[in-house]
């Protein structure tokens, strides 16, 4: 390396650039401030427009909450804006400096607000809402609890159906393969195949009612004929599979006779020749065997491409009623036979 180039790199590596990493769901989306996107390990953060508000390092926990202000385009906060948080977005700002990533900062977001030509994200610590004064819980007739939560105790993944979509009308969802009953996935959600989530507003049959548009999800559409060949080639790749299995223990168990061939056998030489030639057969059928698996793996991989499967959670209407469908009323969190009417204010004559 020519000493211009080292005291080059040497500058570069010294100039602070701010690393801002967001999760929502399953889904990852890193960002940095600067002119150029920056590469931190295997992750590369895309340059974009934003800025931020300072960081304030202060015990005072409502001090600590920072804005995070994108451009009017961004198609992030675009999106963020549209989901009207229906999922927590987690938030982590770091330091990239001479080689060395530390983080200033970290929390989620609470709103979402366009101003003008930008859209700024209001942002919090987790220790924030320690801070705050108020009832955690109120006395009602629903549950307070959240769906899947940690009070409502629900093991979310045990409740998704995997599914692919057929297709999408605005905020109409076209899926396959739901033997559920209408309204079952009402004020659930729908997990697309890159992990950003949608609340339900309806279902009925194999349809869906978003309540908002993902404009993604017309992109993640599979057609018949890829869901076909997908199932064929995934047929094809676990026969090849369960094939090349039933060679391999061909093979070992071929390899075990041979073995166990006696020496002072008369007619050992000829035996000996005989089980080789059979551990030969049987390695060219594994071979073979391997083979035709790489080849159908292949074909499957080929044919995953073009199918995208999405995930669909039902919902919950916070009733008893509601409590029983999950089996969870050990967990309900509310007062369902409390009285309709306030006694405090209805007129008794």
């Amino acid at each position: 390396m020519g000493l211009a180039k080292f005291f080059q790199s040497l500058t570069n590596s010294a100039v602070r650039r701010e690393l801002y990493e967001f999760t929502r769901g399953e889904a990852k989306f890193y960002h940095t401030s600067g002119d150029k996107s920056v590469q931190d390990g295997e992750i590369i953060y895309e340059a974009i427009t934003l800025t931020r508000s300072s960081i304030d390092s202060s015990s005072d926990l409502e001090k600590n909450s920072i804005d995070i202000t994108f451009a009017l385009n961004s198609k992030f906060a675009q999106d963020c804006l549209r989901s009207a948080l229906e999922e927590n977005i987690l938030v982590k700002v770091s330091k990239l400096q001479f080689g060395n990533t530390s983080t200033l900062w970290q929390g989620r977001v609470t709103a979402v607000k366009p101003d003008g030509v930008e859209i700024t994200l209001k942002c919090e610590t987790d220790y924030t809402s320690l801070g705050r004064a108020g009832a955690r819980y109120k006395y009602q007739r629903t549950c307070c609890h959240d769906l899947y939560g940690s009070g409502c105790k629900l093991d979310k993944s045990q409740w998704g159906i995997q599914t692919t979509v057929k297709s999408v009308d605005k905020l109409n969802v076209q899926l396959r393969d739901l033997a559920v009953d209408d309204n079952y996935f009402r004020l659930g959600m729908l997990q697309s195949s890159t992990g950003v989530n949608v609340a339900i507003e309806s279902s009925s049959g194999q349809s869906v009612t978003l309540i908002r548009r993902l404009d993604t999800l017309a992109d993640q559409v599979t057609t018949d004929e890829a869901l076909l060949s997908y199932n064929t080639t995934k047929q094809t790749w676990l026969q090849a599979i369960n094939a090349e299995t039933i060679a391999t223990s061909a093979l070992i168990e071929a390899i075990a006779d041979r073995d166990a061939l006696d020496p002072a056998s008369p007619t050992y030489e000829q035996d000996l020749l005989d089980a080789q030639a059979i551990v030969d057969q049987k390695q060219s059928e594994l071979d073979n065997a391997h083979q035709q698996t790489q080849d159908a793996q292949n074909a499957f991989d080929v044919a995953s491409e073009s199918v995208f499967f999405v995930t669909v959670y039902p919902g919950c209407m916070k009733s008893l009623t509601a409590c029983h469908r999950f089996n969870n009323t050990d967990n309900f969190l509310g007062f369902a036979y409390m009285p309709e009417d306030n006694p405090t204010t209805t007129r008794i004559v």
